[in-house]
């Protein structure tokens, strides 16, 4: 099964892993992310620059399918893009709860993409 919780299949897929969890007496809480500009093209399914705050590489080295590779340079964010963001993670986490999870959990720490939006000296600054 693909990454993600955005499709039916995704919803399906995730449905079966939160019943057997919850039939253990276990709970489920599915964490959301956006990469931002800790992310590459390879690692993306149709290769895709990454998008982030700002048009600044992270300068990091991230693993590919190739091998380690630096971080490009991002595509800055529209506001056109910050929106579709939003409803993107509207979707995953209608969806997660839809799958029969218990919670979501937005993962917005060490330079993914919440957490570049977060801090304002990443907008201009390395």
């Amino acid at each position: 099964m693909p990454t993600g919780i955005y499709t039916a299949e995704h919803v399906e897929g995730w449905r079966s892993v939160t019943e057997a969890v919850h039939a253990r007496g276990g709970a489920v809480f599915i964490q959301l992310m956006h990469a931002g500009r800790m992310s590459h093209p390879d690692n993306t399914p149709h290769h895709r620059q990454p998008m982030a705050p700002s048009a600044i590489s992270a300068d990091q080295n991230i693993l590919t399918p190739t091998g380690p590779q630096k971080t490009p340079s991002p595509r800055e964010l529209s506001a056109e893009d910050i929106q579709a963001t939003v409803a993107d993670f509207r979707l995953a986490a209608a969806s997660a709860i839809a799958a029969g999870a218990d919670g979501v959990e937005i993962h917005g720490a060490n330079g993914y993409g919440a957490d570049g939006g977060a801090r304002g000296p990443l907008r201009t600054q390395p």
